[in-house]
C-alpha cells in the first residue's frame, strides 16, 4: 500500500509538472511544493514535540495541535494559513496530579501521535515526490543546454 501511495503521489507530481507551461513553470511547482511540504514537516515536529505540553504559557491551556491549510496559486501551492485544532483536549482522572482541576480531571494535549506519525510519513512522501520533480526539470535543463553546445 504505501509504494501504491508513493507511486500515485510521483505520478502526480510528474503530471503536473508536464502540464506546465515550461521548464519554468516545472521548477517553480516543484520549488512550491518543497517548501509548503518543509513547513509541513515542521508543523508536524512542532506537534510531535508538544505532545507532553500540558500548559501553554500564552493561552494557560495544554497545547493545540497545529496544521496547515494549503491552497493551489498559479506559481504551485502556499501555505495559507497555520490553524489550532478545534478538537477537545484529552483528559485523565488523577487528583494528585498539580495541574488537575476540581473535579481531579487532568488535560493533556489533544495531539495524536499514530496520528502525526501518519502525516509525518505522507508528508515526507510528497517532499520526495516534489525533489523527484525538480531533478527532473533541471535534468532537461542540462539536457538542453547540453543540446545547444
Amino acid at each position: 500500500m504505501k509504494y501504491y501511495v508513493s507511486f500515485l503521489i510521483v505520478v502526480a507530481s510528474v503530471s503536473s509538472a508536464l502540464m506546465a507551461q515550461g521548464l519554468d513553470s516545472a521548477l517553480r511547482y516543484s520549488a512550491s511544493g518543497l517548501m509548503v511540504q518543509r513547513m509541513r514537516l515542521s508543523i508536524t515536529a512542532q506537534n510531535i514535540a508538544n505532545i507532553s505540553t500540558f500548559k501553554d504559557e500564552a493561552t494557560g491551556l495544554p497545547y493545540q495541535k497545529q496544521f496547515a491549510i494549503v491552497e493551489a496559486t498559479a506559481d504551485g501551492v502556499r501555505i495559507k494559513s497555520v490553524k489550532k485544532s478545534n478538537e477537545p483536549f484529552n483528559r485523565y482522572f488523577d487528583p494528585a496530579v498539580p495541574q488537575s482541576d476540581e473535579n481531579g480531571y487532568f488535560y493533556y494535549p489533544n495531539v495524536n501521535l499514530p496520528d502525526e506519525m501518519t502525516n509525518l510519513t505522507y508528508t515526507e512522501a510528497m517532499y520526495e515526490a516534489n525533489v523527484s520533480a525538480f531533478k527532473t526539470g533541471k535534468a532537461l535543463y542540462q539536457a538542453a543546454i547540453d543540446a545547444l553546445k
